[in-house]
């Protein structure tokens, strides 16, 4: 059913049992009621309010999850859903036109912070919208997760009003979202719509004449029918005088007629004329009035612009004083500087011993030069260079020093000695490491043994750690699993959520050992390099590859992506393959070999809150298993198990960064993440910190006041029903976030 049936496995009836399992093992009341509730609907669909049994499923689901919905939340959501949500969406039930996108909607409703948490179901309000998506795109529009039980006819009035001048739908959940924000904001309901409407109806174009224009136009309109009466008067008058006429003798019938069409045709010019003369009023007084109403506008606008070029200038004069403060701040870090650079120069010039150490460096730095000049002039006088420039501080059979020109001018005069050894040879390879023997295959990726026996077996490792106290991540078995089949593994998450530590324990499970290699910067991070010498310097890759070492590439996605592409050889995975490093050595693949890689974004870029990324060659990608390892909310209630009220504040705390995220369209900094829940523990076991610096170092530093503002309204909302404990921790962050909003902080500087 919608976006949730794909992903719905169990039947109907193992889902009731399931969740009626959980609710047994709460013992409360309220899982008591939920309970029953499951199985009255399971056994009488006639006695179901939601239909079908597996929608009353999800949205229950839902409800025990949300943590909205703690204690008598619950039944209350459930009977708002059934009560007021429910008839008004689905009023033809499973027949209700599109029902499946509905469906969707329905139980998405019962998220947190989400539709039924905040009671802002109104039926007339949801008529209005011919998709209902956009009526939950207007919910979740709203700041804040504060009810709006007493504002609902409000809301519903200010709609009915501006919904005839909205044709886009766009439009009115524009409009109807700003004009509950401000309602949101705890001021006047009334005020705000009448306010609103008026704004809105000036936008639209329309205008009051008042009333005192109106009785002119009535005053003149009277007029025109006073003389129009007298009008009819005088053509009353003359039909009366040509019926006399008429009756008059035949002798004198064709003087009167002729007499009377005169009159007629004169009365009728005049008819005529006094009827331009009207028409041409009517039009010079709707001219001056549609004159009058477009300089009114006019003069709104002009004054709205003139505001505008105010703020704007106030703006403006502000950057410059930034402007201004940052070049005396770059001008005294200047002066600051160039008195160091002088001090400095001071210190070096009266320290004897650190000016000999800087010569004996230039004099090592140039006698360097001298055996790359002496390599490069004669290759057949290679051994014979070597032979004669010693050391630094070695003396020759001359007793000179090594390096000096003396030194050299007498290897120049030697007696020519054993033409050395071809260089095009290949060299003999030194073993440079203790690393001489090559480990056999680890029994837990062992190809040969079936992977459920070498998976049973990982799986018994992992619990007996789980008995000694070791914590692991929910996504744990999935990235062991990727590991063990050899499927290069690419751990995307935000930074402490775990993965390096995961790394830590799947080394230990599989008893291999592990080494991070950091990110990759250039080729000779993978592959090594020939040193001056003529030996070849291993990197910690090179071990791995022929050790069988698990190589973890941390922040994939912080290298040059153009040395990451080296990867691509070793990523292949196929069996008894081989590498020919730049040694000359073609080193076999040890099957213990594996590479992990992490990394905070999908490989894509920068995003907002890692903005130095790189794209990760696409190449690459495709040969890595993206993995999403984010926070886990049950390592960290484990971790700070002896601390509930921190763990409390901590999931509130970041579900508000998370809030302040979707609210900007960027990134929220200051994120508390697993690393910081174990810090806060150790301080708070310890003492070393109290709860005041704690919360000023872990979650007030580093944010600036608009930020801690939306984070207070935030846990506000968020603090309703809590323990004592954890408001006592709002507390202490609300008062400090008001002091520094305020202005009133005097130790900050950022």
């Amino acid at each position: 059913m919608g976006i949730f049936s794909w992903i719905r496995t169990e039947s109907d009836s193992s889902r009731a049992e399931r969740l009626k399992m959980e609710l047994k093992s709460k013992n409360t009341v309220q899982s008591q009621y939920l309970e029953r509730r499951i199985t009255r609907y399971g056994e009488d669909e006639s006695t179901q309010k939601i239909r079908p049994y597996s929608l009353f499923l999800d949205v229950l689901e839902m409800v025990m999850k949300n943590p909205d919905f703690e204690g008598d939340a619950a039944k209350d959501a459930l009977v708002y859903g059934e009560s007021v949500v429910y008839p008004h969406m689905f009023y033809m039930e499973e027949r209700t036109p599109g029902y499946e996108q509905l469906c969707d909607l329905f139980v998405e409703m019962f998220d947190v912070g989400g539709i039924v948490s905040r009671r802002f179901f109104i039926p007339g309000l949801y008529n209005l919208f011919f998709d209902p998506v956009n009526y939950l795109r207007l919910a979740r529009s709203l700041p804040g997760t504060r009810r709006l039980d007493k504002e609902d006819q409000y809301i519903l009035d200010y709609a009915l009003k501006i919904r005839g001048y909205c044709a886009d739908e766009e439009v009115f959940t524009a409009a109807m979202a700003a004009f509950i924000t401000r309602i949101l904001s705890w001021e006047d309901p009334a005020t705000v719509a009448e306010e609103s409407y008026e704004n809105f109806r000036h936008l639209a174009g329309i205008y009051t004449v008042s009333e005192e224009r109106i009785a002119t136009a009535e005053q003149k309109i009277d007029t025109v029918e006073i003389a129009t009466e007298r009008l009819a008067e005088a053509l009353t008058l003359s039909e009366e005088r040509m019926k006399a006429a008429s009756e008059l003798s035949e002798s004198t019938l064709k003087t009167i007629k002729n007499f009377s069409d005169r009159e007629v045709l004169r009365v009728t010019a005049s008819v005529h004329s006094l009827r331009d003369d009207m028409k041409r009023s009517h039009e010079d007084f709707m001219e001056s009035q549609r004159e009058s109403v477009i300089a009114e506008k006019d003069a709104l606008v002009r004054s709205v612009i003139a505001e505008s070029e105010e703020r704007l200038s106030a703006l403006r004069r502000d950057a410059n004083d930034i402007v201004a403060n940052t070049r005396e701040e770059i001008l005294r870090a200047n002066r600051e500087a160039a008195t160091v650079i002088a001090k400095t120069e001071t210190f070096f010039q009266d320290n004897t011993q650190i000016r000999e150490i800087l010569d004996n460096a230039e004099e090592s730095r140039q006698l360097n030069e001298k055996i790359n000049r002496l390599m490069i002039l004669n290759e057949n006088s290679l051994g014979r260079a070597i032979t004669v420039v010693a050391a630094p501080g070695q003396e020759t059979a001359a007793g000179a020093p090594a390096g000096s020109p003396d030194t050299a001018q007498a290897a120049d005069e030697a007696e020519p000695m054993e033409p050395a050894a071809d260089i095009s040879e290949e060299p003999e390879i030194p073993e440079a490491d203790a690393e001489s023997e090559i480990g056999p295959v680890s029994p837990l990726l062992d190809p040969q043994v079936p992977f459920a026996m070498r998976y049973e077996k990982a799986m018994q490792a992992k619990a007996e750690m789980e008995k000694q106290g070791v914590l692991f991540h929910k996504m744990f078995d999935d990235v062991l699993t990727a590991v063990m089949e050899n499927s290069n593994p690419y751990l995307i998450g935000p930074s402490g959520c775990g993965k390096t530590y995961m790394v830590r324990q799947i080394a230990q499970i599989l008893g291999l050992p592990h080494i991070d290699i950091g990110y990759i910067n250039e080729e000779y991070d993978i592959l090594g390099f020939q040193t001056a010498n003529g030996g070849y310097s291993r990197p910690n890759f090179y071990r791995c590859y022929k050790y069988g070492k698990i190589a973890f590439c941390d922040e994939l996605d912080n290298g040059n992506s153009r040395a990451t592409v080296k990867l691509n050889s070793f990523l292949s995975n196929t069996e008894n393959v081989s590498y020919s490093f730049p040694n000359g050595e073609n080193v076999p693949r040890h099957p213990n070999f594996r590479i992990v890689a992490a990394g905070n974004t999908i490989g894509n870029g920068a995003d907002a809150n890692y903005n130095s990324r790189e794209k990760i060659e696409e190449s690459v990608q495709q040969r890595f298993m993206p993995i999403y390892v984010g926070y886990d909310n049950r390592m960290e209630e484990a971790i700070m198990a002896d601390h509930p009220e921190w763990f409390q504040f901590l999931v509130a705390f970041r579900a508000a960064t998370d809030a302040w995220a979707k609210y900007t369209h960027a990134g929220a900094s200051g994120i508390i993440t697993t690393r910081d829940a174990t810090k806060i523990c150790q301080y708070l076991d310890n003492g070393s910190f109290s709860p005041k610096k704690i919360v000023e170092y872990e979650f007030i530093q580093t944010k600036d006041e608009e930020y801690l503002e939306f984070l207070d309204r935030q846990l506000r909302d968020r603090m309703t029903g809590m323990k004592k404990p954890c408001a006592e921790i709002y507390r202490i962050f609300h008062e400090r976030a008001v002091e520094i909003i305020s202005g009133k902080d005097t130790v900050r500087t950022v």
